[in-house]
């Protein structure tokens, strides 16, 4: 019991504790004080500005949970300096000038002072103010603390209106006893700060610390007033600026020039006055765009004047190199100087010796303008003319080139450079002109018209005529220039001539109309004027012939290839087919000429005489060539580089003569699709070179055919009558015109002999015009003989699609020999355009210089083959006793058919007849012809095989050759002579005939060839052939006969079932 009541009393006090402490209220945490110092103040970003604050309790940043910014609550969120979102806020690293740091960072609104209201969990609340100082650049940003939740008292502090200055406060309210607070007392002109006083109410004055201009002071425990007063300066002497302190730069487009002063803060202020050469110019309010004017920017210290005149007024001109500049500033004394601007574009500012530009500009002009025609067109311009459209003329080749040098000073050729759009010297474009004047000395009236003038466009060098030619006459064109300096020049003078067109070839051709190169030989550069139709004559006892002078090596139709000069007149193809050629051009012994840039035209036969030699290079020729024994011809060939070239054409014909060569020449025909100058009067499929007599060919020769312009592509080359002789390692290419323009033309043959021979150490190469739908291609048709050390023939392949035929490699009267030969025919293919197996053949004039010679490759040949028969002749026994023939070239056996073909003659018959399927029974002589085919063309033995009659029967086979039962059993066991013959007294044998051996029936050589004599064959054989037995009981032969093919089958029952077996 006792136990019991103490319990009780124990439960009765633990309740009263209980009831003593419900009333009682849990004291809550105790916060933390929130940071008093801002660490660092600073703002950056580009589309937005980014507030960053530093503080030293980076554990209270991370407790921040609510920003309020000039009393808008802000979000916490991501922030994008690039981007455009507002009111957000974050925890983040910043960048300042100490490297990185932890930092709260606001979007700022922009507007200053700004108030921070910041609460952060477990700490107490706290209010920043933030201002900005845009006084001087980089802006400075200051941030104070002004208030705290924690009862802590602050203050105010005011600024005094000041006299002849003013007084601003890093800090105005919300001051905590103990903060440092900046004062910035800033003078006006002519004045200077005195003293700054600060007094708290209580009238107690505060310490204020003065550092370098900078006053601070520690907030009392009261509110307090901050006056400054300031003074006048003492009176100085006027500053200076020195010209090293000065220069001039260019804004990044080129459109301002900034004049810069270093070390002269407030300098530009200070000016009243800016005179260039002696004329006050006007100042402006915003940067000027023309000269006359300037702008100052006091922001960044500089004058600004206008590089370029945008207001196209000459009256107010932007600064020019050697302008005076005179600048006048309060307080400083007048500062001058000379702007000058030098040949590289640089600018520097020198002491002003009232010389003006030290430099001077120089301008010349070289190159030559091609003379022009009274009333030509498109001198320089466009023009239909050229085959496949429009096409630009550009007769003038001159070059406009300036120079800028110290004055006095004469250029240097490294001073020179063209006046384009990337020169150093910037022209003023609309201040250039081009002076076209009559040449009054060389003869032309004071008051002839040219008809033309000259164009010069700063962007390009090129100067150039535009116009049509009206006078005849010399005349002189110069240039003038201006730079954006002001700089003049003017330049010397070329010649442009203008003529009537009815000069003539003689009267032009002349040494006084050439240039002379170092060697002694002339050029005509260029060939004047351009058209020549009339030739007149310089040759004795002929008309409208001129004779080129000897020293003449080079003629120049213009200097840019497809610009012709041209020669002659266009003649009706049918007056040049019948010879009607009126005129003559002569190329005479020891004269080596290159006609360059040149359309001769079809009305001039050009001869080339012996001793004399004609290149043709990026001309074309429409009429006739011919070349006379000694002469030489060469086309699209550069001797002095040893290289072929394109360009050049022959679209009449290139004849050879007796005695004449052809070396190193790449010529192609454009006969059918290139007028005839304005005519359109021909096709042909005529050769385009023919050979006569014996003509030799040098180096390497390629010919090509051109396409076909009705019904067959033009043939490469015909050698007539004569001899094409191959010097040592010549090579000779020929094409015939392919049939690919017109759908179903027939390609054109590569070389035509007639009764001509083609011989030398060198290659051939002829290759069938290649076709679209039509008959390829022949690569040698004719009549005549190809023996050169190489061959290469290839007809051309044909679609099946037109039931067309591919072209052959030789036709029947061509005989062909060389060690190394390559003989095809072409072949049949399907219809697909670009599955020509002989594309790579090909070659591509006007595009490739020379064809793909690496792919004429050829077989070795020993040149001949061996013929042999198994037996030369045979006794007649009413059978074919047709030999075996075999055909070998060394150890390789030929095939009938691809490498060779025979045919017989027999008797008196002259009939040739195929040897395949033929029967040899009858007595007499059987000439066979072996002759090669394909690679093996050219080739080919006679054999002579005989049939004699049998004499062993003493006229007893009745007159015809027969033993009385050919052959066969009559039935009666006897073969006509009881097993006997009779009337041989030789061959008895015991009743077997003495060619067959008695123990066996067979031939007693047994497998040796031998001839109707018994002896050996003398020629090598390939293969015997079975004889029929003459002799012996023809009963016991029937029944051995018998029993052979019963026991024959016997075995071939066996071997039947071994096999049925096996399956």
């Amino acid at each position: 019991m006792k136990r019991n009541w103490r319990k009780l009393l124990s439960l009765v006090l633990s309740v009263m504790v209980i009831l003593t402490t419900a009333g009682t209220p849990v004291m809550a945490a105790e916060k933390k004080a929130a940071p008093t110092t801002v660490t660092n103040c600073e703002a950056s970003g580009f589309w937005t500005e980014v507030l960053s604050l530093g503080f030293e309790d980076t554990a209270w940043m991370d407790k921040i949970n609510s920003v309020t910014v000039n009393e808008i609550q802000y979000t916490k969120g991501t922030i994008n300096s690039f981007g455009s979102d507002t009111n957000l806020w974050e925890i983040g690293n910043a960048t300042g000038t100490f490297g990185s740091y932890k930092a709260l960072k606001i979007v700022s609104p922009g507007t200053y002072p700004m108030t921070i209201a910041v609460t952060a969990d477990g700490y107490e609340d706290v209010t920043f103010k933030v201002t900005k100082d845009t006084s001087s650049y980089p802006y400075t940003y200051t941030a104070t603390v002004v208030s705290t939740p924690s009862g802590e008292k602050t203050y105010t502090a005011t600024a005094a209106a000041a006299t002849n200055g003013t007084v601003s406060l890093s800090a105005t309210e919300g001051i905590q006893a103990g903060a440092t607070v900046t004062v910035t007392a800033t003078p006006d002109a002519g004045y200077e700060v005195e003293a700054v006083n600060v007094n708290g109410v209580s009238g107690a004055s505060v310490d204020v610390q003065n550092t370098e201009g900078v006053y601070t002071f520690t907030m009392p425990s009261e509110n307090v007033t901050v006056a400054a007063t300031f003074r006048e300066t003492a009176p100085v002497e006027p500053g200076s600026i020195d010209l090293s302190q000065v220069s001039m730069e260019t804004d990044f487009f080129g459109n301002e020039w900034h004049l810069v002063f270093a070390n002269a803060d407030g300098y530009v202020a200070a000016v009243t006055d800016v005179k260039v050469n002696g004329t006050s110019w006007e100042k402006s309010s915003f940067k000027p765009s023309a000269g006359g004017k300037y702008f100052i920017d006091t922001e960044n210290n500089q004058i600004v004047f206008s590089a370029k005149d945008f207001s196209g007024s000459s009256d107010s001109p932007v600064l020019k190199s050697g302008d005076s500049v005179a600048i006048t500033a309060n307080g400083y004394e007048d500062l001058s100087f000379k702007f000058v601007v030098d040949q590289n574009g640089t600018i520097s500012l020198q002491p002003d010796d009232g010389q003006g530009d030290p430099y001077e500009l120089h301008v010349k002009i070289d190159g030559s303008f091609e003379a022009a025609i009274v009333g030509q067109n498109d001198y320089d311009g466009i023009s239909s003319a050229s085959v496949g459209g429009a096409s630009g003329n550009k007769n003038s080749a001159v070059k406009v080139y300036g120079a800028i040098t110290e004055k006095g000073t004469e250029p240097s050729e490294s001073d020179w450079e063209e006046l384009d759009h990337s020169s150093q010297i910037s022209l003023n474009g609309s201040k250039c002109k081009v002076s076209i004047v009559p040449d009054t000395e060389a003869g032309t009236p004071e008051n002839s018209d040219s008809g033309m003038e000259g164009v010069y466009m700063t962007l390009s060098s090129d100067l150039t005529l535009n116009g049509t030619p009206k006078d005849a006459g010399t005349y002189k064109i110069s240039v003038s220039i201006t730079d954006m300096q002001g700089r003049t020049a003017v330049s010397n003078t070329l010649p442009f001539r203008i003529y009537t067109g009815e000069e003539t070839l003689a009267d032009r051709l002349k040494v006084e109309n050439f240039r002379q190169y170092e060697s002694g030989l002339y050029a005509w550069d260029i060939m004047e004027p351009w058209a020549i139709k009339n030739f007149g004559s310089n040759v004795d006892g002929e008309e409208n012939s001129v004779r080129v002078p000897a020293a003449l090596e080079a003629w120049f139709g213009s200097h840019e290839s497809g610009t012709y000069g041209y020669l002659g007149y266009d003649l009706a193809w049918k007056e040049v087919k019948k010879g009607n050629i009126p005129q003559t051009l002569y190329i005479p012994a020891g004269c080596s000429l290159t006609l360059t840039n040149m359309e001769i035209l079809s009305s001039v036969r050009i001869v080339v005489e012996n001793g004399g030699k004609l290149t043709l290079s990026d001309s074309v020729v429409q009429g006739m060539i011919e070349v006379q024994s000694g002469g030489t011809f060469s086309m699209n060939y550069d001797s002095f580089n040893q290289k072929f070239t394109t360009g050049s054409s022959i679209c009449g014909q290139l004849r050879m003569e007796d005695g004449s060569i052809l070396e190193n020449a790449a010529i192609y025909s454009h006969i059918n699709y290139l007028a005839n100058g304005d005519l359109t009067d021909r096709s042909s499929a005529e050769p385009v070179v023919t050979t006569t007599g014996n003509v030799t060919v040098k180096g390497q020769v390629f010919i090509k055919g051109d396409e076909a312009g009705r019904e067959e592509g033009q043939t490469a080359l015909r050698v007539k009558d004569g001899t094409l002789n191959l010097a040592d390692g010549a090579v000779l290419v020929t094409y015939g015109g392919g049939g690919n323009v017109q759908l179903y033309a027939q390609g054109g043959t590569a070389i035509e002999l007639d009764n001509g021979t083609i011989t030398g150490n060198g290659k051939v190469v002829a290759i069938g015009g290649d076709v679209l739908w039509g008959d390829g291609g022949n690569a040698v048709t004719g009549n005549g003989t190809i023996s050169t050390n190489e061959v290469f023939l290839q007809g051309a392949t044909a679609r099946t699609s037109n039931k067309a035929t591919p072209g052959k490699a030789l036709e029947d009267g061509i005989k062909v020999t060389g060690s190394g030969r390559h003989i095809a025919d072409g072949t049949l293919i399907g219809n697909e355009i670009t599955n020509d197996p002989l594309e790579a053949l090909y070659w591509t004039t006007g595009v490739d210089a020379v064809p793909p010679l690496e792919k004429f490759v050829t077989t070795p040949s020993t040149g001949v083959f061996e013929v042999t028969v198994d037996i030369d002749s045979a006794v007649y026994d009413g059978n074919n006793q047709i030999p075996t023939v075999t055909v070998k070239e060394g150890d390789k056996e030929l095939v009938a058919g691809t490498d060779y073909a025979i045919t017989y003659v027999f008797g008196d018959d002259a009939t040739a007849r195929s040897f395949e399927g033929a029967e040899f029974v009858e007595v007499g002589k059987y000439v066979l012809t072996i002759t090669g085919i394909g690679n093996y063309t050219g080739m080919s033995k006679e054999i002579i095989f005989n049939i004699t009659k049998d004499s062993s029967d003493n006229g007893n086979n009745s007159g015809n050759g027969d033993n009385g039962n050919n052959g066969n059993n009559s039935g009666n066991g006897d073969n006509g002579n009881n097993g006997n013959n009779s009337g041989n007294d030789n061959n008895s044998n015991a009743g077997n005939n003495g060619a067959v051996d008695k123990g066996n029936g067979s031939d007693k050589t047994n497998g040796n060839k031998v001839s109707a004599d018994g002896k050996k064959n003398s020629q090598i054989q390939k293969v015997t052939q079975a004889k029929s037995m003459k002799t012996g009981d023809t009963a016991d032969l029937a029944l051995w006969m018998t029993m052979l093919v019963l026991s024959l089958g016997a075995g071939s029952s066996i071997v039947q079932l071994t096999k049925k077996r096996e399956r």
